[in-house]
């Protein structure tokens, strides 16, 4: 879901609202899935979620079917 994409680009290194762009919704909406995501992680910070999401092998490698900013 929009979660795993959310989590997809935070591992390349795109910010809230540079991942709001890609996906076509604002900068806080990101923000607030993160912040469900941490909590359903344990974690607090995007560097642990992905941490932990690469641990439990729930990111593949290649990107989600996203809609990618012309």
């Amino acid at each position: 879901g929009r979660e795993v994409q959310i989590l997809y680009w935070v591992r390349e290194g795109k910010s809230n609202d540079e991942i709001g762009q890609i996906l076509g919704i604002s900068g806080l909406t990101v923000k607030n899935h993160l912040q469900r995501l941490y909590r359903v992680l344990g974690v607090s910070n995007r560097t642990h979620a992905i941490a932990r999401c690469m641990a439990l092998r729930l990111l593949a490698p290649a990107p989600p079917a996203v809609a990618r900013a012309a």
